[in-house]
């Protein structure tokens, strides 16, 4: 499904007026709590976090905006535009809260220790990136991982933090490059790609084909869990 230019602008002029709104919340110190989700149909028993599309995806959203699956979803429910908006708003106006939940969350589960950041939403910044890692480090016991288009960040963090992945991301902590046709990618130190096969492609990639559902590479260890390049079908 592709949207209007007309729906996109809708979308992200009342995104920003909610965000906004619990912006104004935070600078009057109303306590605001981060929406956590503890997973769905298609990526099974995860806990994640997102923020909100566009807004927080950073300057390589321009190639797939046009048919993010999330816009969708706070087009359809407002209770997920609504998380979205205070988790971005939390995460750049209140990002040491924000973190500190997230991690007190994580530290109250038992099981189905998974943890994937970025439904929708992206790394914001480099400060954002290292708390991620830095979250990693105090949960060993968990899996986690995130899709990003990020790649100016992430590529800068890894030569400032040893020069390569080994040194810089803990083992417990998968970053997934995500290609999108268009956008240029630069994958220096071989991060693992999450690859989109569009209908019109001639040529099928190499790499994991993904299920389409988490529980099955939490199951077989295989997939973004395990660090593989994936891709998928155009859907």
């Amino acid at each position: 499904m592709a949207y209007s230019k007309e729906t996109l602008s809708a979308y992200v002029k009342n995104m920003k007026a909610i965000i906004d709104g619990y912006t104004f919340a935070l600078q009057h110190e109303t306590a605001l709590k981060v929406a956590i989700s503890y997973g769905n149909s298609k990526i099974g028993r995860v806990m994640n976090v997102s923020t909100a599309p566009i807004i927080a995806c950073g300057k390589n959203c321009k190639g797939c905006k046009g048919i993010c699956y999330d816009i969708k979803a706070g087009i359809q429910y407002t209770n997920v535009m609504k998380a979205r908006a205070r988790n971005t708003a939390m995460a750049k106006k209140a990002r040491e809260l924000y973190f500190q939940q997230i991690d007190a969350a994580m530290s109250r589960r038992r099981k189905n220790k998974y943890f994937r950041w970025h439904v929708a939403g992206d790394i914001l910044d480099m400060d954002y990136l290292a708390r991620m890692i830095e979250n990693a480090v105090n949960h060993p016991d968990f899996i986690i991982w995130t899709y990003t288009k990020q790649y100016d960040i992430v590529n800068e963090y890894v030569r400032t933090h040893g020069g390569s992945i080994a040194s810089a991301i803990p083992s417990s902590m998968v970053i997934m490059f995500s290609e999108w046709r268009g956008i240029p990618m630069h994958n220096p130190y071989g991060f693992p790609e999450f690859r989109v096969v569009f209908k019109t492609d001639k040529v099928k990639p190499s790499g994991f084909y993904c299920p389409g559902n988490c529980d099955f590479c939490k199951q077989h260890h295989c997939g973004c869990i395990a660090g593989q390049t994936v891709y998928c079908n155009e859907h």
